[in-house]
């Protein structure tokens, strides 16, 4: 389960934020989850929730996980591109399927709360 990692390195960054910031007590994570990423949400709010948070300085904190969708943007006439589910991806502008992936591959902290 490559998700319990990924959150350990998740909560590094979010626990090095909160003393950058001088916040003693998370009480809100915002991640964002990009759908071509390879991360389980469920898995990764189990890891977080159950094995992470307790006994830390974000225990009971909510965790708010933002589904990030795959997007694109078109190499040869610049338009950007969200995928809708198809299993190849095409400019809707010009037909080209030259395309720079700009969204939906990474899993990061998008924000923390806290006092």
């Amino acid at each position: 389960m490559h998700e319990l990692g990924m959150a350990q390195d998740l909560f590094r960054i979010v626990k090095k934020e909160a003393e950058k910031n001088n916040i003693k007590k998370v009480s809100k994570i915002v991640l964002k989850l990009g759908e071509a990423s390879g991360i389980e949400e469920g898995f990764l709010r189990h890891s977080f929730v159950d094995h992470i948070l307790p006994g830390s300085i974000a225990e009971g904190a909510e965790l708010e996980i933002i589904s990030e969708t795959l997007g694109a943007k078109c190499k040869d006439c610049g338009k950007a591109i969200e995928n809708k589910g198809e299993a190849v991806m095409k400019c809707s502008g010009c037909g080209s399927s030259r395309l720079e992936v700009v969204a939906g591959m990474k899993v990061f902290v998008e924000s923390i709360e806290g006092e």
